[in-house]
């Protein structure tokens, strides 16, 4: 059952645990398996730490057809840009349409900004259902 599971379910990390002081674009994350599509739907989880003194921070999850994300960009549906507050927890579920996803953290203003944040998920393939355990 969990080779089913794991089949149907990938963990994965957008923008690593850190604390930045500039906009973080995370590295894109790669929906498919073998060459093929495997996973139509994501659950982004975005958490938020302290902000220092900025004036504005804001997590989007975007999409592309290309690795580096050269081309083609847009915003995943159900990952548009979100201003987050200190110490909070922000969810995302998205529907994909091209095969690479990241997260985008933008900070903008403050004398000395800062920010905690860690934004990961789970892909899965919503036309297939959880296997039974």
């Amino acid at each position: 059952m969990l080779e089913q599971l794991n089949q149907s379910v990938k963990k994965v990390n957008l923008v690593p645990i850190q604390t930045t002081t500039t906009t973080i674009t995370g590295s894109g994350v790669d929906t498919y398996l073998s060459a093929k599509p495997a996973f139509d739907s994501a659950l982004i989880l975005a958490e938020i730490g302290n902000l220092g003194d900025q004036s504005s921070t804001k997590v989007k999850i975007e999409e592309s057809d290309a690795s580096d994300f050269s081309s083609g960009v847009s915003v995943a549906k159900g990952g548009d840009e979100v201003t987050v507050a200190a110490d909070n927890s922000y969810q995302f579920q998205v529907e994909r349409s091209k095969r690479y996803l990241r997260a985008v953290v933008t900070i903008t203003g403050g004398i000395s900004p800062s920010a905690e944040v860690f934004v990961g998920g789970l892909l899965w393939n919503a036309q297939r259902p959880f296997p039974m355990l």
